[in-house]
């Protein structure tokens, strides 16, 4: 039988050794390729050109984009403009009954679940920290609305159904939204008054949700 491939290392240190010289060839042979090379400056002008070059050819491009986004979605807004809820235009007394109880549900929503005192007594305090009048004018604005919805549902059940039960239920509900009105309205005139006034009063029990 023929010898077999001669040993090229006799030891294991040589042919560490060698593995190592093999992988420094390598290495410089092909360096080249793996060098990183430092990130290419821009030239200058070469980025994105300028859509518009003066602010006002900007607003132009602005307002007929916008002219453009309105004609496209006209149909879509005058469908939504026509589009009436069933509550706000009742023809029967159940129709009726349904907008008290939509109104009234959003009464208590805004009252948090708290009688009109204790609501009023939260904006007090809520006012005596920022001491802005949005804290009075907010719920104002909220609360004269629901009591012109009220006063219409008030006028369309006594009108169809008389004073019956419904029209109590609607009567009791409109109290209560205006004598949440009342105090609002005494809070924000005390405060046109100064703060000052209006803390006088709140120490000496004057104010109208105080009374009770």
């Amino acid at each position: 039988m023929p010898p077999g491939r001669p040993k090229i290392y006799k030891t294991p240190e040589e042919k560490a050794l060698a593995n190592r010289a093999k992988s420094k060839r390598s290495y410089h042979k092909n360096k080249d390729p793996f060098k990183v090379s430092s990130p290419r400056k821009r030239p200058v002008g070469s980025g994105r050109p300028k859509l518009y070059h003066t602010p006002e050819e900007k607003m132009f491009a602005n307002r007929a984009k916008s002219k453009r986004n309105y004609h496209k979605n006209k149909r879509v807004l005058a469908a939504v403009r026509e589009r009436k809820h069933p509550k706000t235009n009742p023809a029967t007394v159940t129709d009726w009954t349904d907008l008290v109880a939509d109104t009234s549900d959003k009464f208590d929503a805004l009252l948090q679940g708290a009688t009109v005192p204790k609501f009023m007594a939260e904006l007090y305090r809520k006012y005596s920290i920022s001491r802005r009048n949005t804290t009075f004018t907010d719920p104002l604005l909220e609360v004269e609305a629901l009591r012109a919805t009220m006063q219409r549902c008030e006028a369309g059940l006594l009108r169809l159904s008389g004073v019956d039960k419904n029209f109590r239920i609607a009567e009791t509900t409109g109290k209560a939204i205006q004598e949440a009105l009342g105090c609002l309205e005494d809070l924000l005139c005390t405060t046109m008054d100064g703060d000052s006034e209006l803390f006088e009063m709140h120490r000496k029990g004057e104010l109208l949700y105080q009374s009770l």
